[in-house]
C-alpha cells in the first residue's frame, strides 16, 4: 500500500527520489556507454574528425548530440507518461500543481534549465527533504510536484448485513416449514395419597359422630 495524506496520494521525498534519479542515470549512461566506447576508438584514429573534434569550448558535436540524446530521455517520457523507468520501478509520477496536464515547454524547461539550476551545489534537490510538499527547485520554478502512485484495487459497494437461515438448502432442496411450537399448559399440583386417607377417615369420624345418637 502507497502512504497517503486524507485520502489523497503523498508526494515523494528525497530518498526514493534519489532512487529513482540513480536508476536513470545507470540505464542512460549504459546507453551511452554504448555509443562512446566506439566514439573513442574513432577519435585515436581520426583526431580531426569534426565528431570529436571541439566545437562549442571544449566540447564536441559528439558531446552536444549525447546531452541531448540524455535530455530527450527525461523529456519524453516525462511529457508521454509522467514518469521515467526509475519512477516508475518507484512508483512516482510527475504532475502538476494545479492538476492540469503538463505541457511540453514546461517538461522541456523542467529536465534541462530547471535541472541545471538545481545541480548547483545540489541546493535545488536538497529543497525535496526541506518542505512539506517535496518539491524542487526545479519543481517550483515549472509549477510541478512527484507524487506516489496509489494502485489500489476498488472493492465492490458493501451489501447490507442479512442474517443466515437456520436451515441452509443444497442442491436445489427447498427449505422445510417448521411446525409450530405448542403452547405448554401449567400442570396440575400432584395429590398425596396420605393426604387422601386422612380426609376420608376425618369425614367417616365425622359421619360416626352424626349416627351414633340415633337409635
Amino acid at each position: 500500500m502507497q502512504p497517503q495524506e486524507n485520502n489523497n496520494p503523498a508526494c515523494g521525498g528525497f530518498f526514493v527520489r534519489l532512487a529513482a534519479y540513480l536508476i536513470d542515470m545507470l540505464l542512460v549512461g549504459t546507453m551511452l556507454l554504448i555509443v562512446k566506447i566506439p566514439m573513442f576508438f574513432v577519435r585515436l584514429s581520426h583526431p580531426d574528425n569534426f565528431l570529436t573534434g571541439a566545437l562549442l569550448f571544449r566540447f564536441s558535436l559528439l558531446d552536444i548530440l549525447l546531452y541531448l540524446a540524455a535530455s530527450a530521455y527525461f523529456v519524453i517520457l516525462t511529457y508521454q507518461t509522467g514518469a521515467t523507468v526509475g519512477k516508475r520501478l518507484m512508483n512516482l509520477r510527475v504532475v502538476s500543481v494545479n492538476g492540469e496536464p503538463l505541457t511540453l515547454l514546461n517538461v522541456l524547461y523542467r529536465e534541462t534549465i530547471g535541472r541545471y539550476l538545481s545541480s548547483l551545489l545540489f541546493v535545488g534537490y536538497i529543497l525535496v527533504g526541506l518542505n512539506n510538499e517535496k518539491r524542487g527547485l526545479h519543481d517550483m520554478i515549472c509549477d510541478t510536484k512527484v507524487i506516489y502512485v496509489c494502485k489500489c484495487m476498488q472493492l465492490p459497494p458493501r451489501r447490507a448485513y442479512q442474517p443466515m437461515p437456520a436451515y441452509m438448502p443444497y442442491y436445489g432442496q427447498p427449505v422445510p416449514p417448521v411446525a409450530p411450537v405448542p403452547q405448554q399448559t401449567p400442570a396440575e399440583p400432584e395429590r398425596n395419597p396420605a393426604d387422601d386417607g386422612s380426609t376420608d377417615s376425618g369425614q367417616g369420624d365425622a359421619d360416626g359422630s352424626a349416627d351414633g345418637p340415633q337409635e
